[in-house]
């Protein structure tokens, strides 16, 4: 076997190296086709995720600058399969992004966790078709007859209020021209303006919404004191008499542990007429007169006011005169010895404290006609009560200070005065002896006209 020198084993036979080197030849060409379709692929895939067409963009895409080395080195056999795995990578990269919607920076899908039939989707609505109505179907030729055994239709019971025995005492006791009502009060009255006060209550003018009329309302809180009780119903009772020189009970109203007293509205009281100016003579004998008819009619009726005086004797708007504010009336078959009443106008047996009967309304009527010429009660000066009572008992009886009556009318109010209440006359008698006087012209009397129009010189307009 021929032996292989070192010259002969480095010389390769020419048409090996020839094929060699074509084989190497045909690796660049592939390598160099290879980084082409990567270099279009990368190309296509920056064309469609680029949109902005501005010219910064449009040069670099123009001149194919797209960051990768102009220059390649011949790389091998392993790089060339490096390269195609980076290639085949790119191309997921690029077949991902394209599936993704593009939106604006700070714009985010929300990620539906649930899936997209995790709600409830409302039922389909189905139509029906409703049957056609027939009135003649459903009417019976039968008549109707209730549930039950009978035929006869059953009445509903009675509707029974709760007892209110108050209310059951006022129908009692007030005759059934006064009406009694337990319903609100101001849906029948309005337009309410204090005008005075008295015994039991506030009194209140007011309007009757329907007939319009002018209306005093007295106000009175129930109390579960049986006198106090009593003390209403016997004002109530001595009001609904019906005479002409008492104030009228119109209606009572029992709303809210509250009786209200609705009576005719007067035109002012002596009082307020002898806070302008002093009654001459004949006016004062005029309301003398229509007082005692009062006074005459409640002793009559076993009655005791104990609280005569010029505040309670009101005016009409005719000249009439009524008496008013019987809260402190009492019967005179009662055992009264209580201290009761306005001081300046008490007799001596109240301020003593001792039993007395209706002679007393005699004592504080000869005050009230001394307050209606002199326009002050006796007295008036003296505020202390206990040097008040001290005057009344150790004193001479009162007479006229500041004016100047008839010899007459010194002597009727002197004949009242009297301090012993047995020698001190009744209403009856007084009434007698000044119609006496009166029929004589030894009295002067004016007649209601005359007595309006003073008080209409006097008085202010109302408003």
């Amino acid at each position: 076997m021929p032996t292989r020198t070192a010259s002969s084993m480095n010389v390769l036979p020419s048409s090996f190296v020839k094929n060699k080197r074509l084989s190497k030849q045909s690796i660049d060409i592939t390598n160099r086709n290879d980084n082409k379709s990567a270099l279009g692929i990368i190309n296509s895939s920056k064309n469609k995720l680029q949109r902005s067409k501005s010219v910064t963009n449009t040069a670099t895409a123009a001149k194919g600058n797209l960051g990768l080395p102009m220059t390649m080195k011949r790389p091998s056999t392993g790089s060339l399969r490096r390269r195609i795995s980076n290639i085949s990578s790119v191309n997921k990269s690029v077949d991902a992004n394209a599936t993704k919607i593009w939106r604006p920076p700070g714009f985010y899908e929300i990620p539906n966790v649930l899936g997209s039939d995790c709600f409830l989707k409302p039922d389909t609505v189905t139509g029906y078709q409703l049957r056609q109505s027939n009135p003649q179907k459903h009417i019976s030729k039968r008549p109707w007859l209730p549930a039950g055994i009978g035929t006869d239709i059953p009445q509903l019971p009675p509707l029974v209020r709760p007892s209110n025995t108050f209310e059951c005492l006022l129908r009692k006791t007030l005759p059934p021209s006064v009406s009694i009502s337990t319903l609100d009060p101001h849906n029948k009255y309005d337009q309410f303006r204090e005008i005075g006060t008295g015994v039991n209550g506030a009194v209140v003018s007011a309007k009757h919404r329907y007939k319009h009329w002018k209306l005093a309302i007295k106000r009175c809180k129930l109390d579960n004191d049986r006198e106090y009780k009593t003390a209403i119903v016997r004002e109530l009772k001595i009001m609904a008499s019906g005479h002409n020189n008492l104030i009228r009970l119109r209606d009572i109203s029992i709303w809210r542990e509250e009786v209200w007293m609705v009576m005719d509205l007067q035109q002012c009281s002596v009082f307020a007429v002898l806070c302008q100016r002093g009654l001459p003579e004949p006016c004062a004998v005029y309301i003398a007169n229509e007082t005692l008819k009062a006074l005459v009619y409640l002793h009559s009726k076993g009655f005791i006011h104990r609280d005569v005086k010029s505040e309670n004797i009101l005016v009409g708007w005719n000249g009439e005169i009524k008496l008013a504010d019987f809260g402190l009336a009492t019967r005179v078959s009662c055992r009264n010895r209580q201290r009761l009443g306005t001081s300046k106008w008490m007799a001596p047996e109240v301020i003593k404290e001792q039993h007395y009967d209706e002679k007393v309304d005699i004592w504080s009527f000869g005050v009230t006609i001394i307050e209606m010429m002199d326009r002050v009660p006796p007295h008036y000066s003296i505020k202390d009560e206990h040097e008040l009572f001290k005057a009344v008992l150790h004193e001479p009886s009162p007479t006229f200070s500041y004016s100047y009556p008839t010899v007459y009318m010194r002597g009727l109010v002197a004949w009242l005065l009297e301090e012993s209440p047995k020698s001190r006359p009744t209403a009856k008698d007084v009434s007698q002896e000044l119609c006496a006087h009166i029929e004589n012209k030894l009295l002067r009397i004016s007649d209601a006209v005359e007595f309006t129009r003073f008080i209409a010189r006097v008085m202010p307009p109302t408003a």
